[in-house]
């Protein structure tokens, strides 16, 4: 196989597995459109389940359901073995994986959003008034000023779970969420004790300074929390590039 970087092969790879599990993803996507439609507005006016929320909540967990299952078939005895065979280099596997999850995924879950809100408010004459069935401004579908925390965020996640896809031959979803809780539990641990040491050895703030300092740091934090979301993200995508290597050696 020519070892160059080929956009046609890509392509091939694309078109077999659109052809292989395009019939899932139609039925998957059926179903957003559908919530998207009518669960929002079937919902008392006061709850704070909002198109907006709904829609955060069907793009991180069905994005990282979605992500973790992405290298599914390389677990397996038969399918792995084909996998491995393809003719096509890791990194036209690795990118075209990647851009599924991280690109196509949230690009199809926006489109079906609006497709499906629009849709919902097309038929309200046809619903039955008992059913307190509401109209969405399209024009709040998406509230711009979550839109970079949004995207570093999932980002991060989308990173996180794509290594857990390689990481993880049975129920990648459910071990990655837990390795993440015991990480973060480990490193609370370590923080908690380094902050003792310190404390016990300099001198301790007054309240006043220390909650000063503490809004201060909040302030700033969200652009710092991006910078870390994304430096995360290029991390575990390059460990994740190292797993598949690891995979088809």
């Amino acid at each position: 196989m020519n070892p160059h970087f080929s956009f046609q092969r890509i392509k091939l790879l694309a078109i077999r597995y659109f052809t292989e599990h395009g019939r899932r993803d139609l039925v998957m996507m059926a179903a957003l459109f559908f919530t998207f439609a009518f669960l929002p507005r079937l919902i008392n006016n006061a709850s704070p389940f909002t198109s907006p929320i709904l829609f955060c909540i069907i793009l991180f967990i069905g994005g990282m359901r979605f992500t973790a299952r992405i290298f599914h078939e390389i677990h397996q005895p038969a399918s792995g073995m084909h996998y491995l065979h393809i003719p096509a280099s890791r990194l036209e596997k690795f990118l075209l994986n990647g851009a599924i999850t991280l690109l196509l995924f949230p690009i199809i879950c926006l489109l079906l959003y609006y497709g499906g809100t629009l849709f919902g408010n097309l038929v309200k004459p046809i619903v039955p008034t008992f059913l307190n069935y509401n109209v969405i401004d399209i024009s709040s579908l998406v509230p711009t000023q979550y839109i970079r925390e949004t995207a570093s965020q999932y980002l991060f996640w989308h990173a996180l779970f794509f290594l857990g896809a390689l990481s993880f031959k049975k129920h990648p979803t459910t071990k990655t969420i837990l390795s993440f809780i015991l990480f973060v539990i480990a490193l609370g641990i370590i923080q908690s004790l380094l902050a003792k040491i310190m404390w016990s050895v300099f001198e301790v703030p007054s309240t006043e300074i220390l909650l000063k300092n503490v809004f201060q740091l909040v302030e700033s934090w969200s652009y710092f929390d991006d910078l870390f979301h994304v430096s995360m993200f290029v991390f575990l995508w390059i460990v994740s590039y190292f797993k598949l290597k690891e995979k088809q050696v």
